[in-house]
């Protein structure tokens, strides 16, 4: 029965559905059931079309916005002095950029950036509304960085960079060059060392959402460090030579100088200072700053004067053509040479050879030289390397001026004899005297000892073949007529006390290169010399560009240079005293009193060629290079040996006044990189670690003061100590 009832029931359903589903009703289900199906089909194509046929554009494209694929720069290799001082380093500091497109109000934005960082503000506000990311600021201080995140702003991206830091500031700035904002050397040996410093980038990739911030880093390739260079070059002896030529350039009003100082036996350069000098540390230089990257020692041609009559004995003794008995009629100070009257400082006679040299005779010279001739002379001067490139590894330097032998003139011989007629550099000169003092064996100089790449030892750069140029015996007659021009000759002021000194004085007109011509009053001072005699460590070479002052002849300006600075030189390398006792070292005052006749009567000690003119240095205006304030020059002489003067690394303070640091304890490298992140520069003293600091931890310090900070080898503490020297009342 309930079946019956049931199937009743369900005939009856299906027969209302039937009559639901009427012709009309029909229809609309199907239409819609077709419109369902027709986009579905479109879906199915379009996801078709993405996912199939433009995957691989779109793939890329999201990769574009998504993913970035960036270079990680690789650390550049250090610039390392002969006692492992980090004379050039990279440092990791943050640079701050800037999402400009997300940036709703750009004047406020630049303004309180412009503040907190310390870069124009205008300048911020033209790059926010150019839009895009944008710099904000490159290799900023830790007080910048800090004050940039206080803004709290989203929009800004804070990168680590690495920037160029030289913690010795200025010392040496031509040697090493610099860097500019793209870590790329552009003078000096960070320019030559280029592909060795530089190192190889890695790859990376960094991962952005939609609103371009980083959320994903990823490395693909670890970026290989540069190679390190290790130099010739000593810390204390290139600070020492540098402030000794800063000196002497200001008292005696030069133009500019030059120092070099080299090891006979191996060429090593230990110190090459040039003056005027520039800050490496600062990025925005000036005209002038560019102008100043030029190292006059390797790049500055001269006529050498009587600094080069040296060659001349040399070669007329290694010839046989002279002995240190021979005399020579000078003629009581002139003669004529192809309608050319030729003159000594002061009148002599009958003069040896010896003596010829200790008084720098032009006319004994001459005679010296006639008696090599033409092409024996023009062989010597390329034996002893003049007229080519020394091969020092330093960017800019020049070959010099030898003119080939065929297109010598008549007077030539005599002008080449005594300094004339050729074009030299100090570090040639450096090179003639190196030969001489090394026993006839002549050595190329070199400023650079040996490569290190990360994790790897030492590998030496191959040494060039020495060169003998003259005999044992020859280069032995000349040290000593050598010893005694300094003894008894125009280069009484090179005496170094305890030690036998060797050299030569040189006061050579120079040619204005305006005029062309030596009428100006134009003067090259030098002294090239080496000591001690007995066993000779040290080569100097001084030179003192068109100096306006007092005196201008290299006896009395050149020489005191190359005896403090050799004297020093000397001391660093643990050069016992001359067995031999050399003659006691006259003070200036007496040795003025004796040398009258040479530096005053004559008005020079070793002019060659024109006849002096009255007037050169009499009172006047000078140049534009002043002296220095007495107060000035007694600072600078009673800076211990070693201290470094250091310039500051970037911009003024914030705010203009700060509080120092705590360094005490820390190492120099610390301490430098320490006073880099707050932009206040360090004065060093002694080595090792900071025992003293002035001022004191947390102690005012006005803006663009420096710390002077006080290194020793023990690890004590000092800070009570230093707060006692702070409220002492001295």
């Amino acid at each position: 029965m309930n079946l019956v009832v049931r199937a009743q029931w369900a005939g009856g359903a299906a027969a209302s559905v039937r009559r639901l589903l009427g012709s009309r009703t029909r229809r609309r289900v199907l239409a819609v059931a077709c419109v369902a199906a027709g986009w579905f089909l479109l879906v199915l194509a379009r996801l078709v079309d993405l996912q199939v046929l433009q995957h691989e554009q779109l793939y890329a494209k999201a990769m574009r916005q998504h993913v970035g694929s960036v270079d990680i720069p690789a650390r550049r290799g250090h610039l390392i002095d002969r006692r492992g001082r980090e004379l050039a380093l990279s440092m990791q500091m943050d640079s701050i950029g800037i999402f400009s497109d997300h940036v709703s109000d750009p004047p406020a934005v630049a303004a309180a950036l412009a503040e907190a960082v310390a870069v124009d503000e205008h300048a911020l506000r033209r790059r926010i509304e150019r839009g895009g990311f944008q710099w904000v600021k490159r290799t900023v201080t830790l007080a910048e960085a800090q004050r940039a995140r206080a803004l709290g702003l989203d929009f800004l991206q804070f990168e680590q960079e690495s920037r160029r830091y030289y913690p010795y500031g200025s010392v040496a700035a031509q040697v090493l060059g610099t860097v500019g904002i793209d870590h790329t050397g552009q003078a000096g040996l960070e320019q030559k060392f280029e592909s060795r410093l530089h190192g190889t980038p890695g790859r990376g990739l960094m991962q952005y959402d939609a609103l371009q911030r980083r959320y994903g880093w990823q490395v693909l390739q670890a970026p290989k460090p540069g190679s390190d260079v290790l130099l010739n070059i000593d810390l204390e002896l290139q600070s020492l030579a540098d402030l000794e030529l800063e000196r002497a350039v200001r008292e005696t009003k030069s133009r500019s100088g030059t120092i070099v100082l080299m090891r006979p036996d191996s060429g090593e350069i230990l110190a090459m200072a040039s003056w005027p000098r520039f800050d490496p540390n600062d990025l925005s230089r000036t005209k002038e700053d560019l102008e100043n990257l030029r190292n006059f020692a390797v790049s500055a041609m001269v006529e050498p004067g009587s600094t080069f009559k040296v060659l001349t004995a040399s070669a007329a003794l290694e010839e046989g053509l002279v002995s240190v008995d021979d005399e020579f009629d000078c003629e009581m100070g002139g003669m004529w040479i192809d309608r050319r009257r030729i003159r000594d400082h002061h009148p002599y006679g009958i003069l040896t050879m010896p003596q010829v040299l200790m008084k720098s005779s032009n006319i004994g010279t001459i005679k010296i030289g006639y008696r090599v001739g033409s092409e024996k002379l023009h062989d010597y001067i390329r034996r002893f390397g003049f007229g080519v490139k020394t091969g020092v590894n330093l960017p800019g330097e020049i070959h010099g001026l030898v003119r080939p032998l065929a297109r010598w003139s008549d007077a030539s011989l005599a002008s080449l004899s005594m300094g004339q007629e050729i074009g030299v550099t100090a570090v040639q000169m450096a090179g003639l005297f190196g030969t001489i003092a090394n026993g006839g064996v002549r050595v190329k100089p070199r400023i650079v000892r040996a490569i290190r790449e990360s994790g790897t030892q030492e590998v030496p750069l191959q040494r060039p073949p020495a060169e003998p140029v003259i005999s044992q015996d020859t280069a032995a007659t000349m040290q000593a007529i050598l010893e005694q021009v300094v003894q008894n000759g125009t280069g009484r002021l090179a005496q170094i006390q305890g030690y036998r000194v060797a050299g030569k004085t040189g006061t050579a007109q120079m040619i204005n290169p305006v005029t062309r011509s030596y009428r100006d009053g134009m003067y090259l001072a030098s002294f090239c010399g080496f000591a001690p005699v007995n066993n000779p460590a040290v080569v100097g070479v001084v030179m003192l560009f068109d100096p306006r002052g007092q005196f201008y002849y290299g006896g009395r300006i050149a020489a005191p240079v190359f005896s403090t600075v050799v004297r020093q030189a000397l001391r660093v390398l643990d050069v016992p005293p001359s067995r031999i006792p050399s003659l006691p070292v006259r003070p200036p005052a007496e040795v003025d009193a004796v040398l009258l006749a040479d530096f005053i009567e004559g008005r020079a000690n070793d002019v060659e060629d024109e006849p002096i003119f009255p007037g050169r240095n009499e009172a006047g205006p000078g140049p534009a290079v002043e002296a220095p304030a007495a107060e000035t020059v007694a600072a600078n002489v009673s800076r211990p040996p070693g201290a470094v003067a250091v310039e500051t690394l970037a911009q003024e303070p914030y705010g203009g006044s700060l509080t120092a640091p705590d360094v005490l304890g820390l190492t120099m490298r610390e301490v430098f990189a320490l006073g880099a992140q707050h932009g206040i520069p360090i004065e060093p003293h002694g080595s090792g670690l900071a025992q003293q600091q002035y001022p004191g931890p947390n102690e005012a310090l006005s803006a663009g003061d420096p710390i002077k900070v006080v290194f020793g080898t023990q690890r004590v503490e000092l800070r009570d100590a230093s707060r006692l020297a702070g409220e002492g009342g001295g």
